[in-house]
């Protein structure tokens, strides 16, 4: 999906805010309604300020022309993380850093994820975003989107959290995203998505249609990709071994059975039986079968987790070192693919209902 043109302005989103925010209230003087709108603008002004020397435009272009986008810098060192769709398959790619066209080289783009990692060559130390949790957002979560949009300077865009999906338009994340109303332009992807700690919240990777909001990728998600590089220069797939279906009797708020298990594998080792019902994998929580490809992509290697299941109505915690993927495959179907019928997954496949 691209990043699309948007005729939203920051002031009518303030506006909005400032109005829910007093709705639920009587009427006040406009000296009052005034100081709501100045708070939220002081929020927005100091976030932006603070950031701003940590994000710049990235220029790239392959066999289809030239491409741009946003990026920041995570480390002092001058190691950035931008979309994946802002370089594509280019190895010709520059950050715009004051005055100075600032190569970088490539170190690791992940199309699976829509992020890449990038490396500036220079000598001075960087500014740097720090990446928050976006499980610690919530429906209506303050968000801010600073970007470069089109050819303009960099630009704040003002949003709040609207949803956490897995997906949109036949296409499959490979984690949950986060939805948010903060209108974004084309030049915006790969720009940071912060919280109103003035963290990185997510990473933009597409839009609604019209640019009216926005889907970014989980900062926890980003953290993951990040380290799986530095540790091992890929990602890693953790891998349980476990064949799940829906079950037409739920247990714990769970529809998510264990059909099958691989004897040699982890889950099975780990105490994990067929007919357990998935309640939790880890820190993610399952309901539904969008909620074991969210879980799945988290799953890491050598890592113990905690599994808790129902097993005939009682709830049990298991304790589960995961291996690597043997496919070394995630856990993300193919466009339009069927959720109940997505093939050999990253440890928790989903067969279908029979």
């Amino acid at each position: 999906m691209r990043l699309l043109r948007s005729a939203s302005s920051i002031s009518s989103a303030l506006a909005a805010f400032a109005l829910q925010c007093l709705a639920a209230e009587p009427a006040k003087a406009p000296l009052e309604t005034q100081s709501v709108l100045e708070s939220v603008s002081n929020e927005i002004q100091g976030i932006f300020a603070r950031s701003r020397d940590a994000i710049v435009r990235i220029e790239a272009e392959d066999d289809g022309g030239a491409m741009a986008g946003t990026g920041f810098f995570i480390e002092p060192n001058g190691v950035l993380i931008t979309s994946y769709a802002v370089l594509g398959e280019s190895e010709e790619i520059f950050a715009i850093i004051g005055d100075d066209r600032v190569p970088l080289k490539r170190l690791m783009a992940d199309r699976r994820s829509g992020i890449a990692i990038l490396k500036a060559d220079t000598d001075k130390p960087t500014s740097f975003l720090r990446l928050g949790k976006a499980n610690r957002l919530g429906i209506g979560a303050m968000v801010i989107a600073i970007g470069y949009p089109l050819e303009f300077p960099l630009s704040p865009s003002f949003g709040v959290v609207s949803g956490f999906d897995m997906g949109h338009g036949g296409r499959f994340f490979a984690a949950r995203h986060i939805r948010a109303t903060a209108p974004v332009q084309r030049g915006q992807g790969g720009a940071p998505l912060m919280n109103a700690r003035g963290e990185v919240a997510g990473v933009i990777i597409s839009t609604l249609e019209n640019g009216a909001g926005l889907f970014a990728l989980p900062g926890e998600a980003v953290d993951k990709v990040y380290h799986d590089f530095l540790a091992h220069g890929r990602i890693r797939q953790g891998w349980l071994g476990a064949d799940v279906r829906l079950t037409d009797a739920p247990e714990h708020g769970s529809s998510i059975r264990v059909r099958n298990l691989r004897l040699n594998g982890p889950g099975y080792g780990g105490g994990l039986r067929p007919g357990d019902v998935l309640i939790q994998v880890g820190e993610w929580k399952i309901t539904a079968p969008e909620d074991v490809l969210n879980a799945s992509f988290y799953v890491q290697p050598e890592e113990p987790l905690d599994v808790l299941v129902s097993r005939a109505g009682k709830r049990l915690t298991l304790k589960i070192t995961p291996g690597e993927s043997p496919t070394g495959t995630g856990a993300t179907p193919s466009t339009g693919e069927d959720l109940l019928n997505t093939g050999e997954q990253a440890g928790l496949q989903l067969g279908n209902q029979k």
